[in-house]
């Protein structure tokens, strides 16, 4: 595996990363948020508790195929993640269109759904779709596997904490800075 790959490899194990971290951090369910962004109907909503469990198994799904080296469950696992990325975005280009910034419930109970969260979205949902199609094709060598979901994890905490600075951006002036 070269750099070449082994950095769009990194971008998408990063989204799947992100959506275990999101399954284990968010306090409130995931019915309260949806009910109170006011969107979805009822029967839609009550289907709420299965979100969590269901973004953090298809995020771990993908790692942990990458990390066996298992290519065809890699690629539906892929498709699974980068479908949730492209729902996401969606959902949270009509949430910001009709609610403005309220908290999203994407890693937390407070960040306010932004244009970033939605560029965010659809970055992973096109960092992941490659792997849909196989590429980058999954290394042979388990050390090099590894390494792309350390390097992953890393990219993760990147785009959490861009994340936290761009919720920040602009604060300063609402508190005389």
């Amino acid at each position: 595996m070269t750099t070449d790959d082994l950095l769009p490899a990194c971008l998408a194990l990063a989204g799947a990363v992100l959506l275990v971290v999101a399954a284990v951090r968010r306090r409130r369910g995931m019915n309260a948020v949806l009910t109170a962004h006011n969107l979805l109907p009822a029967f839609v909503v009550r289907l709420a508790p299965l979100i969590g469990p269901a973004e953090g198994l298809a995020g771990a799904a993908v790692l942990a195929a990458w990390a066996t080296g298992a290519a065809g469950p890699l690629r539906l696992a892929a498709a699974a993640v980068a479908l949730w990325y492209l729902a996401l975005a969606g959902y949270l280009a009509v949430l910001l269109r009709r609610r403005g910034r309220v908290p999203c419930g994407c890693l937390d109970d407070t960040s306010p759904v932004s244009a970033v969260k939605i560029g965010r979205a659809v970055l992973l949902t096109l960092a992941t779709a490659p792997l849909v199609a196989g590429w980058p094709p999954v290394p042979e060598d388990v050390g090099t596997r590894l390494l792309a979901c350390g390097l992953a994890a890393v990219v993760a905490g990147f785009l959490i904490v861009a994340d936290k600075v761009a919720d920040l951006a602009g604060t300063s002036a609402a508190h005389g800075g």
